[in-house]
């Protein structure tokens, strides 16, 4: 761990825990481990992620961007469309100077698990004839979505599959909740709404942002469907006064508020830095009323998907938009009553 700057008490933890299990006055013979972590511990990702640190080493020498989280990692390259047969070459040599690297640290690469996605333009995509990539005797197939971390991602970046995926498991536990609403309280069914229904509509929510209404009026119907059930209302009763009652936000302004809070904790100095990088504080050229002001810069965009749907467009846009009194509250509990205080009236006036 030292490579890592881990300091020797720290890692002392690490020690103990991998090391010495003690009942009572015996202690665990040691067994050495050379290759690999423990399995099915809690500080397993986070030893795994330790142990292909290296990793990320092999996968920069070949200029491509990557994502790792524990066992996922994920290569990055783009290019022209021109330039694409370049790009498919560079990420085959990538990947097998991983698969390398993984024989050499006796891990082996999940094939079954390897999946390949072109995302783009339309009308890039459309001018690109290669759609699979060869390692060793392998061919791996474009998909036109996969799953990444829960959430599935689309070449066109248009959210549907995963839309249609969250609605679908929603209504699904809606109607075994609805079998037995009867029997549950008031309380209990809220709860139940809340960890089933809920946190599937929250997850990743702000990956929705921007896209058209339609797409967030068939999660909307799901947050309704669920309200209508909780407050036992039928379909004619209408729904403003039923999430008024449960005090919830719309599906709208559940996602202004998740990316309200990614704004705050950017003038924090909490936001990962994939995310921070892209974002940078509004400083005006001459002083100006605003240059006291708690602002992010809002870039420049020339489309819709890949210009004013991403977070570095988003989080300003939302940020900004929002009274100077929320953007300077002084703790994230104080930023998110008023923050939610607001929305509720922006929401039902």
């Amino acid at each position: 761990m030292c490579p890592l700057k881990v300091k020797e008490n720290v890692s002392g933890w690490g020690l103990s825990f991998l090391g010495r299990v003690q009942i009572g006055q015996k202690e665990s013979s040691p067994v050495p481990l050379k290759h690999g972590v423990p399995q099915g511990s809690v500080l397993g990702p986070v030893l795994f992620t330790l142990y292909t640190q290296d990793l990320s080493d092999v996968i920069s020498r070949h200029g491509c961007e990557h994502h790792k989280y524990a066992d996922d990692t994920q290569i990055e390259d783009s290019a022209p469309p021109s330039d694409f047969p370049k790009v498919v070459k560079n990420t085959e040599r990538c990947i097998e100077s991983v698969k390398d690297w993984m024989i050499d640290n006796k891990l082996k690469l999940n094939d079954s698990k390897t999946e390949v996605m072109l995302s783009g333009s339309r009308h890039a995509l459309n001018q690109i004839d290669c759609t699979s990539l060869t390692i060793g005797d392998t061919q791996i197939v474009s998909q036109t979505a996969v799953k990444d971390l829960g959430v599935y991602l689309d070449s066109a970046l248009t959210m549907q599959k995963h839309i249609s995926f969250v609605c679908k498991c929603a209504f699904f536990e809606l109607s075994k909740i609805s079998s037995v609403r009867s029997f549950l309280t008031l309380q209990a069914t809220v709860q139940l709404v809340s960890s089933l229904i809920l946190s599937r509509l929250d997850y990743c929510n702000s990956l929705l942002a921007g896209l058209p209404t339609e797409e967030l009026d068939r999660l909307q119907r799901v947050q309704n469907s669920a309200a209508r059930l909780i407050l036992q209302k039928s379909k004619k009763d209408h729904v403003t006064p039923l999430r008024t009652t449960l005090h919830w936000l719309p599906m709208k302004y559940r996602i202004e508020y998740k990316l309200a809070l990614l704004g705050y904790r950017c003038f924090e100095k909490t936001l990962p830095p994939y995310l921070s990088h892209s974002l940078s504080i509004y400083e005006p050229s001459r002083s100006l009323r605003s240059s006291s002001e708690k602002l992010l810069r809002i870039p420049k965009t020339r489309t819709k998907t890949f210009g004013e749907r991403t977070f570095r467009y988003q989080i300003p846009t939302v940020w900004n938009s929002l009274p100077s009194s929320i953007r300077d509250s002084s703790s994230l509990s104080s930023f998110k009553t008023q923050l939610k205080t607001y929305l509720f009236r922006k929401a039902f006036a």
